[in-house]
């Protein structure tokens, strides 16, 4: 076989750092958006970002030219100084260090996207620090309750 088909899919998710609720719905949209192209300018695709006052979700189509790991931080590099250009408040932005990345079936797309696009009504019943732990434990993911928010 000379070609090469490459179909992976991640959800990625990651806090502002302390968990501070920076992210407001006035500002929402536009970092949305700007997550997206920063996706788009390592090669990968956005299907959809969405988040809370403190937290992103991403649900990426990744190339096979990139690393998650890379992927992420030039996606919260370019934010953050983004972020901070945007109101005399967020001078001092920061992403969190770490991410949680988890793969995706191609046939579970559309749960992914509805999940992400409700958010704001989701964290009505949980915080973001239950959802990233729930999220770790479905995902087999073991984790020092003490650090996995660093």
């Amino acid at each position: 076989m000379g070609h090469t088909y490459y179909s992976v899919y991640e959800h990625i998710a990651f806090s502002t750092k302390h968990r501070a609720k920076t992210l407001d719905p006035g500002i929402q949209p536009e970092l949305f958006a700007y997550l997206a192209g920063a996706i788009k300018n390592q090669e990968c695709y956005a299907l959809i970002v969405g988040g809370h006052l403190e937290h992103v979700h991403l649900l990426v189509r990744k190339t096979n030219t990139i690393l998650t790991g890379q992927l992420v931080k030039e996606i919260k590099r370019t934010s953050s100084r983004w972020m901070k250009s945007k109101r005399p408040e967020l001078r001092s932005f920061h992403w969190q260090s770490g991410y949680g990345a988890f793969s995706v079936s191609y046939s579970l797309l559309n749960g992914v996207k509805k999940y992400i696009l409700q958010q704001a009504e989701h964290h009505k019943k949980m915080t973001w620090e239950e959802e990233f732990r729930r999220l770790l434990k479905k995902h087999g993911i073991q984790f020092d309750e003490r650090f996995y928010l660093d």
